[in-house]
């Protein structure tokens, strides 16, 4: 029995029994089934502004495809709540209607977001969303739309940080998730690098060596109110922001001694060491619960991947045959991404999966595949690859299908982090 017809006797079944339309189908993608989504012509009554409603009828397609949770369908008709115009999507194959109504009002735009049960014809959702920003507010009813079947938002909203060569310099920017958007955040002429965007979005910690020193810097998300935070002669590099912003991990030589890993308390400026070794220890990682770090180490020879708790106590290996980098944790906690060079070949992505204690690879062929990082919902990663002969910024799925590069830019990208989603 295919997909459809799965969830065709499921929502008879279950209608039967009382259960709202929105239920039904987050049970089916719940179990791992796509939902047949059709998009309805986004319509307005203010002819003027016919086009930006294509536009974001197009955001809104564009983010749902990106999903990979929907089977997106666009008769290119307009959907009526009516049971013969519903009995032609269903004969596309379609479970849910997706429809806008647009209006500006006062210079923003205002989206309001329907969807429909194709079999019932019932309205399942409906909100309003308003923004200046055209593209904003499709991302917006895209990440909501997703949320009505998952229970997690979208990530429709966010941006990637990173770093980018093409001034000759090494700068911070950010862009949207689906390349557009780019905005130059830093214009020190000088090497910055490991931009980190905290957990609420509102700031970005980074090394920069403007001042000849490799310092630690923290700045507004929009490039403003620039700080200092950790000076101190030798490596102060940015790890990473714990799960609940209180703390950073970082990297430092104090003192003359190797690059060890430390704990920064945002607030108090209190600074903890946490490993005490006389080999290099880098790129720290907080376990979402806060309770352990994931880092780098050369202590046995070959820079590998090792687990500590929070107190630097109990620290093990993780048993991978190459040269580690870069590890993050899954924001579910599961999962370790981690670039690795095996013997003479180049980098490349790999997946640790925690409970069954062995690794996946999910990039080869193309190129040197360095820098993962996490989506905020745990099912994207992005990564840098010269693939095409410089490198560039790529996102893929969590089984390492479906690579694509975000956007054509000048100059080579760097150390990518994905932000946490943004709202109104």
């Amino acid at each position: 029995m295919n997909n459809k017809k799965i969830i065709l006797v499921s929502t008879l079944f279950l209608y039967s029994l009382g259960f709202s339309g929105i239920d039904i189908y987050i049970q089916a993608v719940k179990s791992g089934k796509r939902i047949n989504l059709g998009i309805s012509k986004f319509v307005t009554k203010q002819t003027q502004i016919m086009n930006a409603v294509s536009q974001i009828q197009q955001v809104v397609r564009d983010d749902l495809l990106f999903t990979r949770l929907f089977n997106v369908v666009e008769p290119g008709w307009q959907y009526v709540a009516d049971k013969v115009v519903s009995e032609k999507w269903q004969k596309y194959g379609i479970d849910v209607v997706v429809y806008g109504e647009v209006s500006v009002e006062n210079g923003k735009y205002v989206l309001i977001g329907k969807m429909y049960d194709v079999l019932s014809t019932q309205k399942i959702y409906e909100e309003k969303f308003v923004s200046k920003d055209l593209r904003f507010v499709a991302h917006l009813f895209s990440d909501n739309i997703v949320k009505s079947f998952t229970g997690e938002y979208g990530i429709a909203t966010t941006q990637i940080v990173f770093v980018n060569d093409m001034t000759g310099f090494k700068e911070i920017y950010k862009i949207d998730y689906d390349g557009y958007n780019l905005v130059q955040l830093t214009d020190d002429k000088s090497i910055n690098i490991y931009p980190r965007v905290s957990p609420n979005g509102k700031k970005i910690v980074y090394t920069t060596y403007k001042y000849g020193n490799p310092d630690l810097y923290i700045m507004n998300i929009d490039g403003t109110g620039k700080q200092a935070l950790s000076i101190s002669q030798g490596l102060n590099v940015t790890s990473n922001w714990s799960f609940d912003g209180e703390k950073l991990v970082i990297t430092m030589t104090k003192a003359k001694h190797s690059p060890n890993l430390y704990i920064l308390d945002i607030n108090t400026k209190i600074l903890k060491r946490l490993t005490f070794s006389n080999s290099i220890d880098v790129s720290g990682f907080f376990s979402p619960n806060n309770r352990e770090i994931v880092f780098v180490s050369n202590r046995s020879g070959l820079p590998q991947m090792y687990i500590a708790s929070i107190d630097g106590s109990n620290i093990r290996r993780l048993p991978t045959d190459g040269y580690s980098s870069s590890p993050m944790w899954s924001p579910k906690g599961d999962k370790i991404v981690f670039s690795m060079q095996e013997k003479n070949e180049l980098f490349d992505i790999y997946l640790y999966d925690i409970a069954k204690n062995e690794y996946y690879r999910l990039t080869q062929g193309n190129g040197s595949n360095e820098n993962p990082y996490f989506s905020p919902d745990g099912r994207f990663i992005v990564f840098v690859s010269n693939r095409n002969g410089k490198y560039e910024l790529f996102t893929m799925f969590i089984d390492g299908s479906n690579q694509r590069r975000i956007r054509e830019l000048k100059g080579n990208c760097f150390y990518p982090c994905w932000t946490e989603r943004r709202f109104l």
